[in-house]
C-alpha cells in the first residue's frame, strides 16, 4: 500500500513522533510516543526502540501483529494522520541495512543507540489510513479507500 496525495506526504516528511499503539501478549493495547522514519512505494514506518520497553513484548517471539499509529496532535496544526496496519521486528541484516539509511537520515541522534545489544527496529506496515486537516471548509481527507 502507498500513502498517496502531495499534502499527506508533505506532512510525513515534516514530524518525526507520533504514537505507536501495539497489543500486547495478552491482547490489550498498549500506545508509546515514538521517532519514526518512513519509505514510500510500498508505504513503512521504521521506529528504534528498546527490547525491554512494554511495547515490544509481543513482538519479539517473532511474529507481527496489529497495530496503529497516529501523527498530528497540535491544536496549532489541526492536521494529523491516523494509520492501521501490522508490525514485527525486523531481524534480517539486509533489510536492517536499508532501514538503518533512511532511519538515520531523518533521526541522526538515533544513531548512538545503533550499537546498543538492547536496541532494536521495528517495521510497521499499514493496511489502511487517514488524512484529515481541519485547516479547510469543509475539512480535507484523503484515505487509503
Amino acid at each position: 500500500m502507498n500513502i498517496k496525495g502531495q499534502q499527506v506526504l508533505d506532512f510525513l516528511n515534516t514530524n518525526r513522533v507520533g504514537v505507536l499503539s501495539v497489543l500486547l501478549k495478552d491482547g490489550s493495547p498498549h500506545g508509546a510516543t515514538v521517532h519514526f522514519s518512513h519509505k514510500n512505494n510500498p508505504t513503512e514506518f521504521f521506529f528504534l526502540t528498546d527490547r525491554n520497553y512494554k511495547k515490544c513484548e509481543a513482538l519479539l517471539e517473532g511474529k507481527s501483529s496489529r497495530a496503529s499509529f497516529v501523527l498530528g496532535f497540535s491544536e496549532e496544526d489541526m492536521k494529523t494522520l491516523q494509520l492501521d496496519g501490522t508490525i514485527r521486528v525486523v531481524s534480517n541484516a539486509e533489510e536492517l541495512a536499508a532501514l538503518k539509511k533512511i532511519h538515520f537520515q531523518k533521526i541522526p541522534t538515533a544513531q548512538e543507540y545503533e550499537n546498543d545489544p538492547d536496541s532494536i527496529f521495528l517495521e510497521f506496515v499499514p493496511t489502511w489510513w487517514q488524512y484529515s486537516d481541519y485547516n479547510t471548509k469543509p475539512e480535507t481527507r484523503i484515505s487509503s479507500l
